[in-house]
């Protein structure tokens, strides 16, 4: 027995119409074997389509509310529709999805028993999204424990599975490989859960609570180790291999070791002004005085603060005429000389006994 999710979609209705004609045209007669509604109405698969969508419509942040969960029997396991029902139903409890709308489909098209799960991510109440964070390590989580409890052989459909990927190095991905191939230092291979629980054990032996982030660098050295940063976080490796910080699951985090090695600055503090009203809250803390004088003091701020309200246009009124006033009192600034004026012409001069103008 396994679990097989689909990526999330946001069409119910596409989805609904898979699984009623599925591929193969005409859809065979025995496809649909039988349906069961969770928190819906109604078992029609166009209907319980139309509800969900509107139903998802109540999160603005979910873009992808549509869930499609497969779970399969092996050939040689013939389990009955009434047993198939109730797993079902109890994955989806075991899933945090029992309040959320859901149809359950049971096809009778294949060699082996399977069922099909239209899943609403959007609760039908609260507006709430389902996270499918960790989603493919939780089913497979629910189908192990299911098969226990009903008899039937779990296998795992994902390679989430701790018991079988706990020893095993996690290879580059195909974005890593690619910028690797042009320089980038994405090709190194990543340890194993098991090997970086056995290099935590002995690193956390050598520090404290009062282990600095430069000790953490040198005992990583020590090791043949480099710590780096990676994106948000921080990265332990070589040339070959490396491990995220996280996952060694230390004492102090990378953000602790980082806000030792720079302390926060205070915030500036602030004082407050005493007034009346604390002072009698303060003599009724001390039993010097009762909650009359306590509400008194608070009446008579209270008629202070109306009193300076009902005063506040006539005070606005008064600073705005003091500032219309001071501002006609501008001192008197002689214009500044244009170097550019008009130049006054000279009057010409005489001619001189021979006809012509002296030189």
């Amino acid at each position: 027995m396994l679990a097989q999710l689909e990526k999330p979609t946001n069409d119910f209705f596409a989805l609904s119409r898979y699984l009623v004609h599925g591929d193969i045209r005409p859809t065979p007669a025995e496809r649909v074997a039988w349906v069961l509604a969770q928190n819906l109405p109604t078992d029609d698969p166009k209907l319980a389509a139309k509800i969900m969508t509107a139903t998802a419509g109540l999160s603005k942040r979910c873009q992808h509310a549509c869930l499609h969960t497969i779970i399969a029997w092996h050939p040689d396991e013939r389990p009955s529709p009434e047993a198939m029902q109730e797993i079902a139903l109890q994955t989806l409890a075991l899933a945090g999805l029992a309040e959320h709308q859901a149809l359950v489909m049971g096809h009778g098209d294949k060699g082996h028993r399977h069922l099909h799960m239209m899943i609403n991510r959007v609760h039908p109440e609260t507006g709430r999204a389902w996270s499918d964070s960790h989603s493919h390590r939780r089913f497979d989580r629910i189908m192990c424990e299911l098969a226990d409890a009903h008899g039937f052989w779990p296998v795992p459909a994902h390679a989430f599975n701790p018991e079988l990927t706990d020893n095993l190095p996690k290879q580059p991905g195909s974005a890593a490989t690619y910028a690797a191939r042009r320089g980038a230092l994405t090709g190194r291979t990543q340890w194993s859960r098991h090997q970086a629980r056995q290099f935590s054990e002995r690193i956390s032996e050598r520090l404290d609570a009062a282990s600095s982030w430069d000790d953490l660098g040198h005992l990583f050295a020590d090791e043949g180790l480099v710590l780096q940063p990676k994106g948000k976080g921080h990265v332990v490796g070589n040339s070959g291999t490396y491990v995220k910080l996280s996952a060694l699951g230390l004492k102090r985090t990378a953000k602790g070791f980082e806000r030792r090695r720079a302390p926060t600055k205070r915030a500036p503090s602030f004082r407050r002004i005493v007034d009346g009203v604390d002072i009698a809250r303060g003599l009724a803390q001390l039993g010097l005085a009762d909650t009359a004088a306590v509400r008194a003091a608070i009446q008579e701020a209270q008629c202070r603060r109306l009193a300076w309200l009902a005063r506040k246009p006539l005070i606005e009124q008064l600073l705005a005429n003091l500032c219309k006033t001071f501002a006609g009192w501008t001192a008197h600034t002689p214009p500044k000389a244009n170097r550019h004026r008009a130049r006054v012409p000279r009057s010409p001069r005489p001619p001189n006994s021979f006809g012509r103008r002296g030189r």
